[in-house]
């Protein structure tokens, strides 16, 4: 595959010769913006938990260390893959697929069973669909352009629907039917990018979204979620009380917020507020102008995610376009759920925020997505390293 002989700017459509701008600026620009919003994070994270963590016992701080402990590892992890060799980048996911896989199906055989969630020591929270999400976007990335110059392999299109059909399965009988649908979506991301018939992705995503649904309202315990948040200050539950509480806190919060750290609902009049119900916290603490300038920010991550995605399908690199495009979505569509769920716009279950829930393997998951967005950008953009080994 032949470098670039041109780049192009971050926000126009028109070509620039590499005397004019040495080296695209989409890097630099989504570097910034991922600092930003893992700058913002940390602060918002530790706003929201730090009562949590003296209620459990724990130092104000722990959620907060806990945090930056899985992002410097993200970050190391991260280099390595940003230098491993492509031929291996590609084939990681014969490794991490099916870890994942095996993670997945572990955790959602202790909670039908009610044996606990396994988590890391002192962490009650291991959530694995973001690292499912993560390897089947590899998977797809790297399977799916050699079948398309194959004549399209039967084989590979039943492997990866059984394979789907079982995570569907498996995240729902977890209650996780939000990442069920937001792995969904990453699917017919991925389907779309690697240039598959519209027809059958269609087909696809109807038969999965039908088969999530008869599965969430064959479990009452599910069912009776649906209806409580489709209808939030009509019941006393749990979850009731949660999404009503979140929703009153957003509606405190009005233009300018009571300022970080004044948030009322944290000190105990909100589940999971750190987590699943964080954008509670941040529109009760900074109102709707700090919110908006958050979502400008996932705004501008999703821009520069398409445009790499551009620029690779016109370099004929289908690894790269599938990958960006499955990373970018997959993380602003789940920060669109996060955001719209806590509001009570969608009746699915919580779902995180990327950057700012405190949720570790989930933190550490988007990092490596970023770093690897990264990677895609200088390959794509500036031009000095061959699409392919």
């Amino acid at each position: 595959m032949e470098n670039y002989e041109k780049n192009y700017d971050d926000f126009t459509l028109r070509d620039i010769n590499e005397e004019e701008l040495s080296g695209s600026l989409s890097p630099f620009t989504f570097l910034c913006i991922s600092i930003a919003l893992a700058m913002f994070g940390l602060i918002c994270a530790y706003s929201a938990s730090y009562d949590t963590a003296l209620r459990e016992g724990n130092p104000h701080y722990y959620y907060l260390l806990e945090m930056t402990v899985y992002l410097i590892l993200g970050i190391v992890t991260g280099i390595i893959l940003f230098f491993l060799p492509r031929k291996r980048l590609e084939r990681l996911h014969w490794i991490l697929f099916p870890l994942s896989m095996l993670l997945l199906i572990y955790n959602a055989v202790t909670d039908f069973f009610n044996l606990g969630t396994f988590s890391f020591p002192g962490n009650p929270f291991f959530r694995t669909s973001d690292f499912v999400i993560f390897a089947t976007i590899l998977q797809i990335a790297s399977l799916f352009p050699g079948i398309r110059e194959k004549e399209r392999r039967g084989w590979a299109y039943l492997s990866v629907f059984l394979s789907s059909l079982i995570t569907v399965f498996l995240m729902t009988l977890c209650g996780s039917y939000s990442y069920a649908a937001l792995y969904i979506l990453v699917l017919i991301v991925c389907f779309s990018a690697a240039r598959l018939e519209k027809a059958h992705i269609a087909v696809y995503a109807l038969y999965l979204f039908s088969f999530m649904i008869v599965l969430a309202l064959a479990s009452p315990a599910l069912l009776e979620q649906m209806v409580s948040r489709l209808m939030p200050f009509l019941s006393d539950n749990a979850t009731s009380v949660a999404l009503s509480s979140s929703i009153s806190a957003i509606a405190e919060g009005g233009f300018f917020g009571k300022g970080i750290g004044a948030g009322y609902y944290k000190l105990g009049h909100l589940d999971a507020i750190h987590t699943d119900y964080i954008f509670a916290n941040m529109a009760e603490e900074m109102g709707l102008v700090g919110i908006l300038m958050i979502i400008l920010l996932f705004i501008l991550f999703l821009y520069l995610g398409i445009r790499c995605a551009r620029r690779a399908d016109k370099n004929g690199d289908y690894f790269i376009k599938i990958s960006t495009l499955g990373f970018t979505f997959a993380i602003v569509m789940k920060a669109a759920m996060s955001m719209l769920v806590a509001s009570g716009v969608l009746f699915t279950t919580g779902i995180s925020l990327p950057f700012f829930s405190a949720n570790p393997l989930e933190y550490f998951i988007t990092v490596l997505e970023c770093t690897l967005l990264y990677r895609f950008m200088h390959i794509t953009g500036r031009g000095y390293e061959k699409a392919r080994d």
